[in-house]
């Protein structure tokens, strides 16, 4: 999107950012693992999450910059780009490592490590722990180790990669646990899911531009669908729940499709007590980035407007080569929404959807 928004728009303007990564390999986090685990990722040769093999650089034109110190995400989003408040995660993707004991080696690896370098290092941060889904106990006692330190807001977890889908009864456990130490719920989308959720569709690619434009809003929309037809938000009504890195166009389709087959088959969604689309509406909320960019700029009002100004937080995804500006989004917003919607997208429901105190 364009960037000639003027900084000082953004300066005098409360900014939470909902998804900010770290670019931490998984060998930094060895000091924090006991062996032998601290062995395995200090092997330069080993890779504990597949990889889908796709490449990224985009030949040099676009490169990412690098998080692995808090000074990383405070020069240039935080001083240059006017964000107040990070939202920190790790994005390990342990979902994806098949060594059961492995991930959850790495869950408390790497949350100690995003303990331990940024969120005490900076109280302007907030974060979110990792969860690894292959032993929900082991995940729900990791958010009672760590879940009531004062800057963590909530649980990540992968929007694929868990078998079976994150919606399953198996992980209430978890869900639970967050809800008990009043942590917000996110999932985040990638890529790199796509090798393990959709095998074939991703071998049969020729160009990235087509997975990357699919997986995100795949993973997303079945996240969705598993979460509601399970009745997750029905179990757990004090939870709240965002899917990040997915944009939002996919929501409208995939939440009236599920009023559709919920109204013909309730059968098989027995817990549920209202509509799919009410559940959304009332209990989820959706990340901006990646933003749609249709030609017609009136169109991502309607569709902003469709999901709900109340349902949307803003989002960067920095530092990744895809990320968003704010100044690009906000000058989108500052031309067509009013100045109480912008505030709502640019922190109010992120105040309101991780119940952060400001």
């Amino acid at each position: 999107m364009a960037q000639s928004q003027p900084p000082k728009a953004l300066e005098e303007t409360l900014v939470i950012d909902g998804d900010v990564h770290l670019t931490i390999p998984p060998s930094e986090a060895a000091a924090y693992l006991d062996e032998p685990y601290k062995s395995f990722i200090e092997n330069p040769t080993y890779t504990p999450v597949p990889f889908d093999g796709w490449n990224r650089e985009m030949g040099g034109k676009i490169q990412s910059d690098r998080v692995e110190s808090p000074a990383d995400i405070e020069d240039t989003l935080c001083k240059d780009f006017h964000v107040d408040h990070p939202i920190v995660n790790g994005l390990p993707m342990l979902a994806r490592i098949q060594q059961t004991d492995l991930a959850n080696a790495l869950m408390r690896g790497f949350n100690d490590l995003l303990l331990d370098r940024f969120l005490d290092e900076n109280e302007d941060f907030f974060g979110l722990i990792s969860l690894a889904p292959q032993d929900p106990e082991a995940a729900a006692e990791e958010i009672e180790r760590v879940g009531d330190e004062d800057q963590v807001v909530g649980i990540l977890l992968d929007t694929v990669g868990a078998n079976p889908p994150i919606g399953d009864e198996r992980y209430d456990v978890i869900y639970r646990a967050a809800a008990d130490n009043d942590l917000q719920v996110a999932y985040h989308g990638s890529v790199n899911g796509g090798a393990i959720e959709f095998p074939r569709q991703n071998q049969g690619f020729e160009q990235f531009l087509e997975a990357h434009t699919l997986f995100h809003s795949w993973g997303a929309m079945m996240t969705l669908t598993s979460l509601l037809v399970n009745g997750v938000p029905e179990k757990f009504p004090d939870l709240n729940f965002t899917i990040l890195e997915s944009g939002v166009s996919w929501v409208p389709y995939t939440m009236w499709r599920l009023n559709k087959e919920y109204s013909i088959r309730r059968s098989e969604a027995p817990l549920l007590q209202k509509s799919p689309e009410k559940y959304v509406r009332d209990q989820f909320y959706f990340g901006t980035q990646p933003i749609g960019e249709p030609d017609d700029p009136e169109m991502l009002q309607q569709m902003i407007e469709l999901v709900g100004t109340d349902s949307i937080i803003f989002a960067t995804d920095y530092p990744h080569w895809d990320f968003d500006h704010p100044d690009g989004v906000d000058q989108h917003l500052r031309k067509t929404f009013s100045e109480e919607d912008r505030n709502k997208l640019l922190h109010e429901n992120a105040i309101e959807a991780f119940g952060l105190e400001i």
